[in-house]
């Protein structure tokens, strides 16, 4: 199942992505977007987007994660405070949710078990992916001249 929620979501990247990117201008919680190109608050979203593709089918490598270091550092560059850097992401997951539930229909029909595990696996990723994206974020806070 969980290669067939791959497809699902490179299929529906730039819908996730537009469904994060409205989500995250309406919350109050991140102010720090008001200043920002679209290009610049979609940074590297697509990115982790499709890392969560490769994680779900199974293709880890050792660039899994990157990209969300990569976000926290750019968040850190553009003045966001941390608490706005993991809202986004928080969003993220509701979004990458709210996506599953619309469109689980266009999945084939399995146990509500399979579809249990693949969304754990997806808390999983996210879950380190915030933890990736905070580290980075406070390393570059701490070292501003390394970035």
């Amino acid at each position: 199942m969980s290669d067939e929620i791959s497809r699902l979501l490179k299929n529906g990247q730039e819908t996730i992505v537009r469904d994060w990117t409205e989500r995250v201008t309406v919350d109050r919680r991140v102010n720090s977007d008001a200043r920002l190109s679209y290009l610049q608050l979609v940074d590297h979203v697509p990115q982790i987007v499709e890392e969560l593709q490769l994680a779900l089918a199974g293709r880890v490598g050792e660039q899994m994660l990157q990209e969300g270091k990569n976000h926290g550092r750019q968040r850190w560059r553009q003045g966001y405070e941390l608490k706005e850097v993991v809202r986004e992401l928080t969003l993220l997951r509701a979004t990458l949710a709210e996506f599953l539930e619309r469109y689980h229909g266009a999945l084939p029909l399995r146990s509500p078990e399979e579809l249990a595990r693949s969304l754990h696996r997806i808390n999983l990723f996210m879950d380190d992916e915030i933890y990736k994206t905070v580290e980075a974020y406070l390393d570059a806070s701490q070292n501003p001249r390394s970035n």
